[in-house]
């Protein structure tokens, strides 16, 4: 499940792209994302259970990775900024919102468990 979920990306991407208008859709591109999506379809096997709260977090996690796709494609089509300047624009906020999520989720055993694993 969590493959065919992530097999979507490209799909939420392109999606994403077209309703701010970095991309247009067209029939055929239609017909390649309904091929993706039966393809993807067909070759999920596994394990049947799985975790509502689970795919609820991988389904934010992967919305929030094509948004910050398509905010850098937005950025850097038609202006003077490369890559390596909008990423030092970026890595400080994805550092901020991470070291605030981590300090919400702390607990005093992951370092020892860490270290454990190590």
């Amino acid at each position: 499940m969590l493959q065919f979920m992530k097999e979507a990306n490209v799909m939420i991407v392109f999606l994403i792209s077209c309703a701010v208008g970095l991309q247009i859709m067209n029939r055929l591109r239609f017909a390649l994302i309904v091929w993706v999506i039966v393809g993807a379809t067909v070759s999920v096997s596994g394990d049947i259970h799985f975790s509502l709260v689970g795919i609820a977090f991988q389904a934010i996690s992967q919305v929030a990775e094509c948004i910050r796709i398509v905010l850098g494609e937005f950025v850097l089509t038609g202006r003077k900024l490369d890559p390596l300047t909008y990423t030092a624009f970026v890595a400080p906020t994805c550092f901020v919102v991470l070291l605030v999520g981590n300090a919400m989720a702390w607990n005093s055993v992951i370092i020892p468990a860490a270290m454990a694993h190590w």
